[in-house]
């Protein structure tokens, strides 16, 4: 693949609950990086914080040479201008993160939604080196998603393809911040899990000092009923979707990212059961799916990789009929 980097990239993975910021090189491998929690996720915070870090971590490396700026954004994002459109959880709109991180830095930047940056690290270094036709899915505080038809980064005609969080699975459901009910999201994400597992008459009164998914699955793999039977119904719902997404496109894998996929065997058998009453099973019946590789460093790897393609290789958005990237 052609590349214009030529040593390092500042990778920024902008993440619901937390943000990474991270040294990365051509070949994915990160050099350094630090991990970060949310105080709050209110936009000069977030802006704020994100510069800080950065510069605190290029000190400590500055011997390194950068070329380029990824970020990646959960949520709605305009790859053309460099915008964090929106995050419907959080409330933030319409920030010009790729101008700001420019002029704070003077590099290139580069910004997209997290789903599409986690399916380009998968073609570039990770599970889908060899696939042409993949479906990435990320759970995490949120869920996302990312299509690559044909060798390419399909982002639709509206330049927002893979919003699988926003496929509904439970009629008139729980109201989804995006303005809909019965969402996946507000079924299978991770502050689903915590909820699902509470109302089946899990201890929210934990000596942990915040219930959430992670500890409901360390539960779960302890042997905890309501805690396996949280993730079980995890795995109905990601099914649903993913069973009626492949009969559409068809694809040769579907990697599941975000902290969710380190629990992929709690939910991995349910989620198979159920694409088969949702699959056509003749004509995917060679469909893989699998956690991606990444763990925890999906996004910032995302980040890095939509830094090394940069604009010119990335995004084909002069035709709004013809926005694809093909690597």
């Amino acid at each position: 693949m052609a590349s214009k980097i030529n040593g390092h990239v500042l990778a920024i993975d902008i993440g619901g609950s937390k943000y990474m910021v991270g040294i990365v090189d051509l070949n994915g491998n990160i050099i350094q990086s630090r991990r970060y929690e949310w105080e709050d996720l209110i936009t000069n915070t977030v802006v704020q914080s994100i510069i800080k870090s950065s510069k605190e971590l290029l000190e400590k490396q500055n011997d390194i040479s950068l070329d380029a700026i990824g970020v990646t954004i959960p949520g709605l994002a305009d790859p053309r201008d460099g915008i964090w459109i929106e995050s419907s959880f959080s409330g933030i709109k319409n920030i010009n993160i790729g101008d700001i991180l420019q002029k704070e830095f003077g590099l290139p930047v580069y910004v997209d939604n997290d789903a599409q940056a986690c399916a380009l690290a998968e073609k570039i270094f990770g599970a889908c080196k060899e696939n042409k036709d993949f479906l990435y899915m990320t759970i995490s505080n949120g869920i996302g998603g990312a299509v690559f038809a044909n060798n390419s980064l399909y982002y639709g005609g509206f330049g927002n393809a893979g919003e699988i969080g926003h496929c509904v699975v439970v009629e008139n459901g729980f109201q989804c911040k995006c303005g809909n009910k019965g969402c996946v999201e507000v079924y299978a994400a991770g502050p689903a899990i915590v909820r699902i597992y509470t109302e089946l008459g899990g201890n929210s009164d934990s000596q942990e000092p915040a219930i959430d998914a992670k500890y409901i699955s360390e539960l779960a793999y302890k042997g905890d009923e309501l805690a396996i039977k949280t993730f079980n119904m995890v795995g109905k719902y990601v099914g649903e979707v993913v069973g009626t997404i492949c009969n559409v496109l068809n694809p040769q894998k579907v990697i599941i990212g975000g902290g969710v996929s380190l629990s992929f065997s709690l939910f991995e058998q349910s989620l198979k059961e159920t694409l088969k009453e949702y699959l056509y099973i003749s004509a995917n019946k060679d469909l893989v799916i699998e956690p991606s590789p990444f763990g925890y460093n999906g996004g910032l790897l995302g980040a890095a990789a939509i830094a090394i393609c940069g604009k010119d290789h990335m995004y084909n958005w002069g035709n709004i009929n013809n926005q694809t990237t093909t690597v």
